[in-house]
């Protein structure tokens, strides 16, 4: 099982709305735990941490080979593996916690973006939407060619000055998904590798116009 930190919802009714975190590469479960101070009450906020160390410290989903082309950057059979754990563990969380199955939603950063959209797009019965910054699409995850999917909702944000995942790569895989989803947003900041205030305010923002009633 990976290890996780959770805030339980304190308002509200039962089965309660559930956020998911995914930190980023090098990172850990406490990173992105920061934000839920943030986030509404009625949430039970889970923040789960990556299973593989990395040689600078902090913990990975999968390794990542900074001195490759896009298409070799990524181990693609570690970030299934990762993504198979935290399907299943989805489950239990589910019934330890008394969570809504049908309002699961995806934040991740990084590495944990590139996670929240293959979970997302291959997983609709499981997550309802998701927020994914600085990230982008690794088609290699998926399951289908980005023109089949439909009905996705996301908010997505990245960096123009971004030099740890370029621009380019966010813009041109979510501009695919896009074209046939009306309901993903895509913002652009002009900071790197990291989520301005103003990017955090919209995303909150985006969260409060897509809860369920």
């Amino acid at each position: 099982m990976l290890s996780f930190k959770v805030r339980k919802a304190t308002t509200g009714n039962a089965p309660h709305p559930c956020i998911m975190l995914l930190h980023g590469y090098g990172s850990n479960a406490d990173d992105l735990f920061s934000f839920s101070d943030y986030l509404a009450n009625h949430f039970t906020i889970i923040s789960l941490e990556a299973p593989l160390e990395t040689p600078f410290g902090g913990k990975a989903w999968y390794s990542i080979h900074f001195d490759a082309a896009q298409d070799k950057w990524s181990d693609i059979e570690e970030a299934k593996k990762s993504l198979a754990y935290i399907s299943q563990q989805l489950e239990y969380f589910i019934k330890e916690y008394n969570l809504n199955s049908k309002d699961i939603c995806l934040m991740g950063f990084s590495q944990g973006a590139i996670l929240s959209w293959s979970l997302l797009l291959d997983q609709p019965d499981q997550f309802r939407r998701a927020i994914c910054m600085s990230g982008y699409i690794n088609t290699k995850l998926l399951e289908k060619p980005l023109n089949e999917y439909q009905n996705i909702l996301a908010y997505a944000s990245h960096g123009t000055n971004d030099p740890t995942i370029p621009y380019n790569w966010a813009d041109s895989s979510i501009k695919h998904l896009r074209a046939n989803n009306t309901n993903i947003i895509f913002n652009s900041y002009p900071d790197e590798h990291n989520v301005s205030q103003e990017n955090f305010r919209d995303l909150l923002e985006w969260l409060s116009k897509t809860n369920l009633d």
